[in-house]
């Protein structure tokens, strides 16, 4: 893969990431609602894949901890991408567990052998947890990054928001 394309596919995926990030506003339901605190949350995330299925690593950001994704199906591909269903295992640094609703991660390929981009097309449903999230429902709107299976790594960035019940 030339350099030149790198930077056009780097900047396409930074293109989107904005578009997708100012779409989100205070028209959306989930910030709309009069009786929940609603926050913007970030960061990101490295793993490394442990087998076949299952990778373990660390979260940065307003949801840092320590977390996994177990893949559930294998890929099925429409064209030259491939769709994985997966689950996350996130526990943040404070000890509160985040659950999440099984998720579509679609990986594209970059001309690299076993290395690709990888997008939730329809981002991440937040579905609570403990402490401070139960109750919390939300959606990582963001979540775009790499995989390299030659290596056992996956890194991505995250964003979305978070709403709380009101008191």
């Amino acid at each position: 893969m030339t350099i030149r394309r790198v930077t056009y596919v780097r900047s396409m995926v930074l293109a989107t990431a904005l578009v997708a990030w100012g779409a989100w506003g205070a028209s959306h339901p989930a910030v709309a609602e009069a009786d929940q605190h609603c926050v913007r949350v970030g960061g990101g995330v490295l793993t490394n894949l442990i087998d076949n299925s299952d990778t373990l690593g660390t979260a940065t950001g307003d949801l840092a901890g320590g977390l996994g994704i177990t893949i559930l199906t294998t890929p099925t591909t429409g064209g030259p991408a491939a769709v994985y269903k997966v689950h996350h295992h996130w526990v943040t640094t404070t000890g509160d567990t985040l659950q999440f609703q099984d998720a579509l991660l679609t990986l594209y390929p970059t001309g690299v052998s076993n290395v690709f981009l990888g997008r939730y097309d329809s981002g991440v449903v937040f579905l609570g947890g403990t402490g401070k999230y139960e109750h919390a429902t939300g959606t990582l709107d963001t979540a775009f990054g790499a995989v390299d299976f030659n290596q056992g790594l996956l890194t991505l960035r995250y964003a979305g928001t978070i709403c709380f019940p009101g008191d």
